[in-house]
């Protein structure tokens, strides 16, 4: 599967850094763009893993109507990290995670800016072009945190605040990219500890939920469970040193703030 993907993901870059000035459009909520470089990629790779996996379905993030089956699914997000791509800000990534029976069997993930190709499978590890991924081993009071706003659903505004400023006081900082794909590929590499958002896509957090999970990290609902792929949750990653007291951290937040 990774020699028929690669292929198709670093074609897929080019098409997107093709764009130098992309048209931009609103989705009609607070902050949600798409961009023509967004739609091309988006239908590049679906036209193109047609191609290489005839059978396959697709959940990806400029679709309609899509619904996950057991089926065998790419879930893609063609560019995390919108505001980032059409603003220059070179912190955006191209995502596909493959999902069957509802639960992921592969991941890719490429930063075209960097030439970095994060990959993972079950019981395979989490890679990086060459380099083996590991998460880190720092305690909660030394972490790095990721987070992300979710700037498109005003109701989670507040928790999203309380968030920041219950946390920025236990742990050693707080780091913000706006490319989820990139703060959990940071988690999987070790470069920070944990990752949350109040309500993130499948399409985000997909292949990088594999990752995680395959660099020695934990994922799953920040409300408790396991992570989904047919719907947006409450997402969290971290270590396995520092998961437990964060997911209980973010859940007292969660219950003080309704």
């Amino acid at each position: 599967m990774h020699n028929a993907i690669e292929p198709i993901i670093r074609r897929a870059a080019r098409l997107m850094l093709d764009f130098a000035d992309p048209a931009v459009y609103s989705k009609g909520r607070h902050a949600d763009f798409v961009t023509e470089g967004d739609v091309a990629v988006q239908n590049f790779l679906i036209e193109e893993l047609s191609k290489a996996f005839p059978t396959a379905c697709f959940l990806a993030e400029e679709g309609e109507d899509q619904q996950l089956t057991d089926k065998f699914t790419f879930i893609i997000d063609p560019i995390d990290g919108t505001t980032n791509y059409f603003r220059r800000r070179r912190c955006s990534m191209i995502s596909i995670g493959v999902v069957e029976g509802k639960q992921p069997v592969f991941g890719m993930i490429y930063d075209p800016y960097r030439d970095e190709m994060y990959y993972a499978e079950p019981g395979k590890g989490s890679w990086c072009n060459d380099d083996r991924l590991h998460v880190a081993d720092m305690p909660f009071e030394k972490a790095l945190i990721g987070f992300g706003t979710a700037p498109y659903y005003e109701e989670l505004f507040d928790v999203t605040g309380r968030a920041f400023a219950e946390l920025l006081p236990k742990v050693a900082d707080i780091r913000r990219t706006g490319s989820a794909c990139m703060d959990l590929c940071d988690v999987a590499a070790g470069r920070s500890d944990g990752h949350f958002e109040w309500r993130l896509q499948p399409w985000d957090y997909c292949a990088a939920t594999l990752l995680v999970e395959e660099a020695g990290g934990q994922c799953g609902n920040i409300l408790g469970g396991a992570v989904t792929y047919d719907k947006g949750i409450p997402h969290m990653a971290a270590s396995a040193r520092i998961f437990d007291q964060l997911q209980e951290t973010l859940q007292t937040i969660w219950r003080e703030s309704r």
